[in-house]
């Protein structure tokens, strides 16, 4: 066996024996009690509650340039959907964050959706997200439909979907 061989080797087998696996991310979130965040604005707690219809959560940081550059896309996205009952939350990670921040994020202007902070980081692990920008979108029964990095068409296809779904309520 060549040098080359045995460091690739050595090397190869303390790569595997340092492999963790990751959790899978959930298929579904707490619904009871649901999910809470603080809304940066008034400090109060606000319920992620999917039973009142299709929810987007997207985890983001105010740092975070390949967040900040969804913006638009959300933005577009709330305006086809909202009126059908499509609900956008900005969920602002902990990360380098507080909640004096995210109020002068606020002020900069108007944001899509909610802006809620998830101070504890409950939110995000019970939503799988591990990596910001994180798309879910839940279904009223508490299911994750889908998930991206940062938006692509397949998400919003679910949205669009989904919505088309389980929207509006009947009357």
């Amino acid at each position: 066996m060549s040098r080359r061989s045995a460091v690739a080797a050595v090397f190869g087998s303390l790569l595997a024996a340092s492999f963790v696996v990751a959790a899978d991310p959930p298929t579904s979130i707490p619904t009871a009690p649901p999910l809470s965040a603080i809304d940066p604005a008034t400090g109060s707690a606000v319920a992620l509650d999917p039973s009142q219809g299709p929810m987007h959560v997207a985890f983001i940081a105010t740092w975070c340039k390949p967040c900040l550059a969804e913006i638009p896309k959300l933005v577009d996205l709330e305006d086809r959907w909202k009126a059908d009952g499509y609900r956008l939350f900005l969920v602002a990670v902990a990360t380098r964050q507080t909640q004096d921040r995210l109020k002068e994020f606020l002020a900069q202007g108007p944001v899509p959706g909610r802006l809620l902070f998830d101070a504890s980081g409950k939110v995000a692990e019970a939503f799988g997200a591990a990596t910001i920008p994180a798309q879910v979108l839940v279904d009223r029964s508490g299911r994750i439909v889908a998930r991206s990095g940062p938006l692509d068409s397949t998400f919003t296809h679910a949205v669009e979907g989904l919505v088309r779904q389980e929207g509006r309520a009947k009357p």
